[in-house]
């Protein structure tokens, strides 16, 4: 966990897809495994970028209010189990393998808004919700009903608290444009 006063930019998944994603992990006794930390619901997120002092805030706030990005559509499909930092375990929800998704263009165009601001950005991430950062084991991959989610605002968040009380606090949130046009059919050349 990230130390309080931390900043990062992420899309935080709204309220209306929390029971979505809980339910799969209840329905599968994942919220009883001993030993296993689940991540509060108002904390799940998609990652957009590292993690910087305080003192990066106003260069943070400048990239994030200068990207010029599309919201767009990423399916959960999946959740799975990783191997994290020694000696932890991930579980996360991910999309199906060979999805198209908006996430890697979206935290590529804020790496690049970054950099133009002075920021050293050098991970990528790809689409992922963590739902436990230390869990007990690993799980054998669970393919879950679509859970659609509609990324169309990033946050730049400041972590807060310790232990139960640990949360993500919005400095600013910002507006992605509309999602792009889907490129025009020809239908008349069908027949």
């Amino acid at each position: 966990m990230a130390a309080p006063g931390t900043l990062f930019v992420m899309a935080r998944v709204p309220e209306t897809l929390h029971e979505p994603l809980w339910r799969p992990i209840v329905d599968n006794g994942l919220d009883a495994m001993p030993g296993t930390r689940l991540s509060p619901l108002r904390n799940l997120h998609q990652t957009l970028s590292s993690l910087y002092p305080s003192r990066e805030r106003a260069a943070l706030r400048a990239a994030c209010a200068e990207l010029e990005a599309h919201a767009f559509t990423l399916k959960l499909e999946r959740l799975q189990s990783v191997k994290g930092r020694p000696p932890r375990i991930l579980w996360m929800y991910v999309p199906r393998l060979g999805t198209l998704d908006g996430v890697t263009t979206l935290a590529g165009a804020v790496r690049s808004r970054l950099r133009q601001h002075g920021i050293a950005e050098v991970s990528g991430f790809g689409p992922h919700v963590t739902v436990s950062y230390d869990a007990a084991s690993h799980i054998t991959p669970l393919d879950i009903a679509p859970v659609p989610w509609r990324i169309d605002t990033i946050e730049l968040v400041e972590v807060a608290g310790r232990g139960s009380d640990y949360r993500y606090e919005v400095v600013e949130a910002f507006p992605l444009r509309p999602p792009a046009a889907p490129p025009p059919t020809q239908l008349d050349l069908l027949g």
